[in-house]
């Protein structure tokens, strides 16, 4: 049945009578939809589609009422509206997670890792001098597990264990290195002022031993204040059998304590360091015509035999604060 009437092309010049019953013809409550203009348009959309049967869910398209097809939602959906001027679409649950959280959903698992607190030994490698911050050394006690008892009447006793663990203590330490004041090689007695060689950066240039040792053949480093450890460049790694004894002067020469010399002997390449405990009677002395220096030095103090004669690049000397 159409309710256009003839020289009628358009709904919006049909004049429909509200008060009559069109229960007949499939066109139900009309009336009140009238007294809406927003109604009244979508009845317009409803009478320009295809006559919807039962089941069938109808939505605004683009200019008429649309028929979803027979199929959409089917499941755990929903139907969703995309905004203006674009059609609903059905999601199902996952895509309402997304919709909702503005992501794909995530389940987050939490694990609590502790690792075991790294102690480290201070050390020193400086590439241009003076100044260096030292690394922080992380001290970490160890926990005391206690047990605390507690006696009831009758004689029984209830212990209960606790752990105390005290809090980590953090150090750190500043060291400033400067040049050598002072650098001597002594062969047989005779002694080599080479402290510019141990200041520069040419390879090769300081003998740190000479090409066939002896017994109390040494090399001394110097600096005109206190000082705490010696940087020193390898060049030409050393090879041979011999033996050293780190000694400084308190008027006589007397070894040092704590020494921990990463050349062993001489005999490893790249930047090493010697280290040990600063002397309470340390005093500064004269030697090969250097006045006024706190020295240290290395002496032979056995040898059976060299392949390679040990040489060195640059030396520094270090002062912790």
């Amino acid at each position: 049945m159409s309710l256009l009437t003839r020289g009628t092309n358009k709904l919006s010049q049909l004049e429909i009578d509200v008060s009559k019953d069109w229960a007949g013809h499939l066109i139900k409550n009309i009336g009140p939809a009238a007294e809406n203009a927003d109604a009244l348009r979508k009845v317009e959309a409803v009478l320009q589609t295809a006559m919807a049967t039962k089941g069938d869910i109808l939505f605004r398209g683009d200019s008429v009422a649309e028929r979803l097809s027979p199929d959409a939602g089917k499941g755990y959906s929903f139907l969703r509206s995309r905004g203006a001027g674009l059609s609903p679409v059905w999601q199902d649950i996952e895509s309402l997670i997304q919709f909702m959280t503005g992501a794909v959903n995530r389940a987050a698992a939490f694990d609590l890792s502790i690792p075991s607190p790294a102690v480290s030994q201070l050390t020193q490698q400086a590439s241009s001098p003076p100044g260096r911050v030292a690394t922080s050394v992380l001290s970490p006690p160890e926990p005391d597990v206690t047990v605390e008892t507690v006696a009831w009447p009758g004689g029984a006793v209830a212990s209960s264990p606790s752990l105390d663990v005290p809090t980590p203590g953090i150090s750190g330490q500043v060291a400033i290195g400067s040049p050598v004041g002072g650098a001597l090689a002594d062969d047989g007695g005779v002694q080599t002022d080479e402290t510019a060689q141990a200041n520069n950066d040419a390879a090769n240039d300081m003998t740190l031993l000479p090409p066939v040792p002896a017994v109390n053949d040494a090399y001394y480093f110097g600096r005109s204040s206190l000082w705490d450890w010696l940087e020193l460049r390898m060049g030409t790694t050393g090879n041979g059998i011999w033996d050293f004894v780190w000694e400084y002067w308190n008027g006589i020469w007397v070894s040092l304590a704590d020494v921990i010399d990463n050349t062993s002997g001489f005999r490893v390449t790249g930047t090493r360091l010697v280290t040990f405990t600063r002397p309470l009677d340390w005093v500064q002395t004269t030697v090969g015509g250097i006045a006024n220096l706190y020295w240290i030095r290395a002496r032979v103090s056995t040898y059976t035999s060299v392949v390679t004669q040990p040489k060195g690049t640059r030396a520094f000397t270090w002062i912790k604060y």
